[in-house]
């Protein structure tokens, strides 16, 4: 399948973006983030919301020293929308390029996962605020998230393989 390529514009600085679905991260570093495409057991995603911000994301974040990617997602699921998940496996990485400035690549990992358990809801430490969370059927998560062609493709591969477990 072809890799899903766009540019974007984000605080003012251009980004080219590239979907890469794979289930291994050997050849991509530096990871910086790492976020969850999470499937509840209707199959809708969780999707949240910052109470700073009025756009609608996926959960996950920036792994500490020496954590997995495992290790960083469920902890910042934690943290920032208290649940507990199952069933972790990598989707792909997205990778993110700055023009003229190669040294400034990194990777983004996705990855899907299934709720275990919705917790109450905590302040998150990251910025003492409560996280706003929302399950929306899976067919619709991209009227909420609106992170243009790659995000379309990282959302059908999640689709496709949660469907197909």
């Amino acid at each position: 399948m072809d890799n899903t390529q766009e540019d974007i514009i984000y605080k003012g600085q251009t980004y080219h973006l590239t979907w890469i679905k794979t289930d291994s991260l050997d050849n991509y570093s530096p990871i910086t983030q790492v976020y969850g495409v999470c499937f509840d057991n209707e199959g809708n995603i969780l999707i949240a919301r910052s109470s700073e911000s009025a756009q609608w994301q996926i959960p996950g974040g920036t792994p500490e020293e020496n954590e997995t990617i495992e290790q960083t997602l469920k902890r910042e699921l934690l943290e920032e929308v208290d649940i507990e998940v199952k069933d972790i496996k990598v989707l792909g990485v997205q990778k993110v390029e700055v023009p003229n400035e190669p040294d400034k690549t990194h990777h983004q990992v996705r990855c899907i996962c299934t709720i275990k358990k919705l917790l109450p809801q905590t302040i998150d430490p990251a910025n003492s605020k409560v996280w706003e969370r929302k399950l929306v059927p899976a067919h619709e998560v991209t009227k909420y998230i609106k992170w243009g062609k790659t995000g379309e493709s990282i959302f059908a591969d999640a689709i496709k393989m949660h469907t197909s477990v």
